[in-house]
């Protein structure tokens, strides 16, 4: 009675760790959440003594396929811990021999894996159904990763694609502002600038229902999403605060605003959110370039507004593995 009370609970949490894994966009199930977490915060322990970033863009594929591995794993031990309660429940094709522990694993992995039974079987009911549910479980285990597996890719693409679109404005605030020219509006990016605040928002619901996501990380500052995200939030700071010469249309700063401080309300797993008191040395630079009165009420009212915002944006990569003033 046990081992039929370990094998159900054993069998429904994993197939409840898949259901809400694949089908639901609230995020990974209780297992495959808590494997990737352990798995990239001893990753990120030993980059922050010595940086591993290649070794760290392997994490995101790894943690995917073992994941998957996992639940196989889970469900062929739900399978044998019930196939262990009768010692005839598997028996061999011709001679009617109960098979060992060792055959029985095998026998398992024949079902799970769909090949058929071979030359040992299941004995009798409800051995035979259990025999046939396992391999359906197996089947639609197997059929729903590969289409996950393919979802999770498709999205880390356009997570590279979400960091070009912001670097290919510039590396700095100061280069993305000048090149944006939102101030001028016959000769501007603001539709780029409009695009990059959808695109951000888009990789915000991506990262909610795949938080695997987090696990992919990138060799190049270029592509990296949290980074890039940085960057336009620093921009779009130094436009409400520059001189009135120098400010974006309201509406563009309101559209990209909302997108950042959405996104910078992701969860940073493995990073504590610590706000920085004052403001950083590059950023008072540049709003100073674009003629802010860093002295007036309406210039620190903002900045006590976007630091607490900045600090969720700093944790998200540290997070991802990248140290940012």
């Amino acid at each position: 009675m046990l081992l039929v009370i370990l094998a159900v609970f054993v069998l429904l949490l994993t197939l409840w760790d898949v259901f809400i894994t694949v089908f639901s966009t609230q995020g990974a199930g209780p297992l495959s959440y808590r494997w990737g977490k352990w798995i990239w915060a001893g990753l990120l322990h030993v980059h922050r003594r010595r940086p591993i970033h290649r070794v760290l863009s392997l994490a995101g594929p790894f943690v995917l396929l073992s994941s998957i591995l996992l639940w196989y794993c889970l469900i062929g031990l739900a399978l044998l811990l019930i196939f262990s309660v009768q010692p005839d429940s598997v028996v061999h094709g011709s001679s009617n021999a109960p098979a060992s522990l060792e055959t029985r694993y095998y026998f398992i992995n024949t079902t799970l894996s769909g090949l058929g039974y071979g030359d040992w079987v299941p004995s009798a009911f409800p051995w035979t159904l259990l025999a046939t549910m396992g391999t359906l479980a197996g089947t639609v285990v197997l059929t729903v990763s590969l289409s996950y597996v393919l979802s999770v890719v498709s999205a880390a693409i356009d997570r590279k694609k979400l960091a070009q679109s912001v670097f290919g404005m510039g590396a700095s605030v100061t280069q993305v502002i000048d090149n944006a020219r939102l101030s001028d509006l016959r000769d501007s990016l603001k539709n780029h600038f409009l695009n990059t605040a959808g695109e951000i928002d888009h990789q915000r619901l991506k990262h909610l229902a795949y938080p695997i996501l987090a696990y992919f990380h990138a060799t190049s500052v270029d592509f990296s999403p949290a980074r890039a995200v940085l960057l336009l939030a620093d921009a779009c700071f130094v436009l409400q605060v520059a001189a009135p010469d120098h400010r974006a249309p309201v509406g563009v700063l309101q559209v990209a605003n909302s997108s950042i401080h959405n996104f910078a309300q992701l969860h940073a797993s493995g990073a504590t959110v610590e706000q920085d008191p004052d403001c950083p040395a590059p950023l008072l630079a540049a709003a100073v370039k674009q003629g802010a009165a860093i002295n007036s009420e309406e210039f620190k009212q903002a900045l006590a507004n976007y630091l607490p915002c900045r600090a969720r944006l700093l944790a998200l990569c540290r997070a991802d593995g990248w140290q940012v003033g």
